[in-house]
């Protein structure tokens, strides 16, 4: 993942998948890495990267985005 960067994150996967979902409606493919411990839900986070090529036009779609 080393030209993939970081464009969002989330305590809740079901708001990590919609970022997901809206970035891929606007035709940015999406890498989504569940952080969370499967033990312990409240640990961890879910992680959205894009590729460093579209990474400037997700922040631009994701910046009013917070949960």
């Amino acid at each position: 993942m080393s030209n993939w960067k970081k464009v969002f994150s989330s305590s809740q996967l079901a708001v990590a998948s919609m970022v997901s979902g809206i970035l891929m409606e606007k035709q940015i493919q999406t890498n989504v890495l569940n952080k969370i411990d499967s033990s312990y839900v409240f640990l961890g986070e879910v992680e959205v990267y894009v590729s460093a090529a579209d990474y400037e036009n997700a922040l631009l779609i994701v910046k009013d985005f917070q949960v």
